[in-house]
């Protein structure tokens, strides 16, 4: 008998229910890429193969909070689903080697945590359809680096 009582004092612990208070933040994200031809107006970044794609930066565009109080906590990078690497250094960058990287469509996945005073930790997820062309056969003028170009994206957050 006295371990039913007992059960009946442990039953509250487990009918706890879970008060759904996700605030999550509105964060807009600059991501400044390099190594690109081109960027469609449907968001497809086309690249020649053996051109290496930079993802130079990472940063906050704009954000329903001060500035001062949203952090990212590093970006993890994924290449057609297998993982390339997490950078936790600002500003998150990294190299993509597009050698080896077979001509046609590929998807470029990076989830940024996002940390904002008063609202639930996050994660960012932005996704690029990254298309793999032909290299070109001469260049313009192989000595002058690209030009980075920033995109700013609205990511789909969701709560830790």
């Amino acid at each position: 008998m006295k371990k039913v009582i007992y059960l009946l004092f442990a039953l509250p612990l487990f009918l706890a229910s879970c008060h759904d208070d996700n605030k999550l933040p509105d964060v807009s994200l600059d991501v400044t890429m390099s190594g690109q031809t081109n960027i469609t107006d449907k968001g497809v970044v086309v690249v020649p193969q053996g051109t290496k794609l930079v993802i130079e930066s990472i940063s906050i565009a704009e954000s329903s909070v001060l500035k001062k109080d949203v952090a990212l906590g590093g970006a993890t990078y994924f290449w057609d689903y297998a993982l390339l690497g997490t950078n936790i250094v600002q500003p998150f960058g990294i190299e993509l080697d597009t050698s080896s990287a077979p001509i046609g469509n590929h998807l470029l996945q990076i989830e940024v945590p996002v940390l904002a005073v008063g609202y639930s930790p996050a994660t960012a997820y932005i996704a690029y359809k990254v298309s793999i062309v032909e290299p070109e056969d001469t260049p313009e003028n192989p000595d002058e680096p690209s030009t980075p170009e920033t995109i700013t994206v609205t990511p789909q957050l969701k709560a830790n």
